[in-house]
């Protein structure tokens, strides 16, 4: 173990998807011989000599130092999900920094990158609530500017490339929370290595199985490791992962000055959640398709948002970059606002609260929970309606999920 990061493998493993999500046995590491990685709840590590303790400190060997900086525990799951990550690429395993959300890894990534007063963030208008709220205060009280546009119009983004220098990283969010767009992550790619910048994609939707943001040329992926990764709604956490070395470094060092690590607690459930992903990411697919075909025939219903749709407008773009589809959707009753309402009140299978990703059905209300915060010109502009209903489609019978949806809908 480094005293920075995960010191990775050099190469991608040759293990199956589903086997890397399920060993704990990626390396040749023997420290530790239990069957189950165990929770190291420990603040410090200790050595066997002053001798030893000066040549880690100075970096001249590998150990572990403090609970804020590393722990075993934090290096199974961050290995586990660099593999992920990167499977089939045929590159070096990149480097990953587990943090305690996924808030602190997208804004410790931020920070990483040395911004200053003057510069710029190219990104899109409907992110996830909390991260515009995050660009907009933590970024942008300390002059950086967040240009929210149309990610979509590449000829538009080539231009502000181009044209505005202060730009330094394009970040992108797909597909998009909750609206379901997705974005040309290979062009977006191309157009930001064509002018020299960098850029990161939120991958929490997709999850590595369905979605592997660095086979397109992107420089960070950041995940909320709350979400499907750990897919059992008990643990909070978030994930940067990279293939720059000296970026990556960065990264770390914010976790370590600004304190956002996770608990190894949490990291433990992470691991025990990640075996079950394949398994659970088709069946959040199987049932998310019947719902959203259901949904869209239903007499009450106006739109719904999935890219498994072949009406959904990024239909096309989905096959090219994502394995399958997702368990996200949302959708707009004819009754708008109101009716929404009404169906969140009726049914008593799925479940009303905010988060996403869990085993069971989850139901939500954007405008007025998770992007509570946005600016309602902006939420309008970029889709987010004030009836806007946005659903996780869980791993249950699906009959279930569509009888709880349709008893709601006819009350």
């Amino acid at each position: 173990m480094s005293a920075n990061i995960t010191n990775m493998s050099k190469k991608t493993s040759t293990r199956g998807f589903e086997t890397i999500c399920v060993s704990d046995r990626l390396t040749s590491r023997t420290e530790h011989f239990s069957h189950v990685p165990p929770i190291h709840a420990t603040s410090t590590f200790v050595y066997e000599s002053a001798e030893k303790a000066m040549s880690v400190f100075q970096g001249k060997e590998e150990a572990y130092i403090y609970g804020r900086w590393h722990n075993p525990t934090f290096s199974v799951i961050e290995e586990k999900i660099a593999l992920l990550e990167s499977y089939g690429l045929g590159i070096e395993t990149p480097q990953a920094v587990l943090f305690s959300s996924g808030m602190a890894a997208i804004s410790s990534m931020f920070l990483s990158l040395g911004l200053k007063q003057g510069d710029a963030v190219l990104t899109q208008g409907n992110l996830y609530g909390t991260t515009t709220e995050m660009l907009n205060t933590i970024l942008g009280l300390h002059g950086i500017t967040i240009l929210y546009e149309n990610l979509k119009d590449l000829d538009r983004v080539g231009k502000l490339l181009k044209k505005n220098k202060s730009i330094k990283v394009i970040y992108i969010e797909t597909p998009a929370n909750p609206t379901l767009d997705c974005y040309d992550l290979q062009a977006l790619s191309a157009l930001a290595k064509q002018y020299g910048r960098l850029t990161a994609a939120d991958n929490t939707f997709a999850t590595p199985y369905l979605q592997q943001p660095l086979s397109h040329g992107i420089d960070f992926v950041v995940h909320s490791t709350t979400k499907f990764l750990n897919g059992h709604g008990n643990a909070i956490g978030g994930i940067v992962v990279g293939t720059d070395k000296e970026k990556m470094k960065q990264v770390w060092r914010m976790r370590k000055l600004l304190g956002g690590t996770p608990s190894p607690f949490d990291a433990f459930l992470l691991n025990n959640g990640i075996k079950t992903l394949v398994l659970r990411m088709e069946k959040h697919c199987d049932n998310a398709e019947r719902v959203a075909e259901w949904l869209q025939a239903h007499p009450a219903v106006e739109r719904v948002n999935y890219t498994g749709l072949p009406s959904h407008a990024d239909h096309e773009l989905a096959i090219s970059q994502m394995r399958r589809f997702g368990g996200i959707l949302s959708f707009e009753l004819k009754g708008g606002v109101k009716a929404g309402i009404k169906l969140m009140n009726g049914v008593e299978h799925c479940v009303l609260t905010a988060s996403l990703g869990t085993a069971d059905t989850l139901i939500q209300h954007p405008a007025s929970m998770t992007h509570v915060q946005v600016d309602k010109a902006q939420r309008l502009q970029f889709g987010i309606t004030d009836g806007l209903v946005r659903l996780s489609v869980g791993i249950e019978d699906v009959e279930d999920i569509i009888a709880d949806l349709e008893l709601a809908l006819a009350k």
